[in-house]
């Protein structure tokens, strides 16, 4: 994913779930290949993501201001 793409997917909301599709189809691709343990590590961290995805979401933070040396 480039700047623009996770730009967009920030601004729209669904950054967390997009990551959990990403993690979902490798973990697919991991249990064909016989790689359980890692599969199912995957799927719990999809789920993490998808909860994360439901109650929460992503703000820029805006630079402190410094405070000027004396």
């Amino acid at each position: 994913m480039n700047q623009t793409g996770l730009q967009f997917h920030i601004e729209e909301n669904d950054y967390f779930g997009t990551l959990a599709t990403v993690l979902d189809l490798v973990s697919q691709d991991l249990r064909k290949k016989g790689h359980l343990r890692n599969a199912e590590t995957l799927l719990h961290q999809r789920d993490r993501l998808m909860y994360l995805q439901s109650k929460y979401r992503i703000e820029k933070l805006e630079p402190k201001s410094r405070i000027p040396s004396r």
